[in-house]
């Protein structure tokens, strides 16, 4: 195993956010610092952003699953698409005992822009996601919803919502890559979200879900869809969740 030394990522990371994250910039500067992972899902290693070569992709419920037996002294950094996915995944295995760990702030769309210069990607990115989850809407009575199947081929294309209260996903599971942010907190910051970025939101059942897309509907959203059947539906479909 490759001796690094701890203290270098540590005395790196940023807190200002509530999260543990480290600057594009210092990573691509500081690679031989850490262990560094992609955890998006391996179709998005293929889309516009890219993805970095030589780093080794392992996806967030691959290493999640694995959080046990990581080595709690390797300095570990991750990455996903934009930070979020990564935050999360880094305070569950500080959680787990992993000592140094942190998210690259901004994630691979900081990489293309201030590390690679290409500013103009995230701009086809966005375009691209919008037009990947409009293709695959269908509307149920004016809803427009996407397949819990479709979802799961899709992560990284989406900002995926649960809006289920905490004690629910430890009671009938959960969809490790999306955000958990109850109904009554997503709809108190709606209107500082983007309304034009693509967005899905999940629940138990597919019902408060509906009536979230409606109220955004409503307030200009033009990309959101609620998943069918919720965690039931997923669940009844044979995918993974925690």
């Amino acid at each position: 195993m490759t001796n690094y030394d701890p203290s270098l990522l540590a005395n790196a990371i940023q807190t200002d956010t509530g999260e543990h994250e480290v600057p594009a910039t210092w990573v691509a500067a500081h690679r031989d610092a850490f262990r560094l992972l992609d955890i998006r899902e391996p179709q998005e290693l293929e889309g516009p952003l890219g993805h970095i070569e030589g780093v080794p992709n392992v996806p967030l419920l691959t290493l999640l699953s694995q959080a046990s037996s990581l080595d709690a002294d390797e300095p570990l950094v991750l990455l996903c698409r934009s930070g979020r996915r990564s935050a999360r995944a880094a305070r569950e295995l500080r959680q787990h005992g992993v000592k140094t760990v942190a998210s690259v702030e901004g994630g691979m769309i900081a990489w293309n822009v201030d590390v690679l210069g290409n500013e103009g990607v995230p701009h086809d990115e966005a375009n691209a996601r919008a037009r990947t989850l409009t293709e695959a809407i269908f509307h149920s009575n004016g809803l427009p919803e996407v397949s819990a199947a479709w979802v799961a081929k899709h992560f990284g294309s989406f900002r995926f919502v649960d809006v289920r209260q905490p004690a629910e996903l430890l009671a009938n599971g959960a969809v490790p890559q999306a955000e958990n942010i109850p109904l009554e907190a997503f709809m108190a910051q709606a209107n500082d979200l983007d309304r034009d970025a693509p967005l899905v939101v999940m629940c138990q059942s597919g019902g408060r879900s509906g009536r979230v897309v409606r109220a955004l509907q409503g307030a200009g959203f033009t990309h959101a869809a609620s998943m069918e059947g919720g965690i039931m539906g997923w669940r009844a479909s044979g995918l993974p969740y925690r």
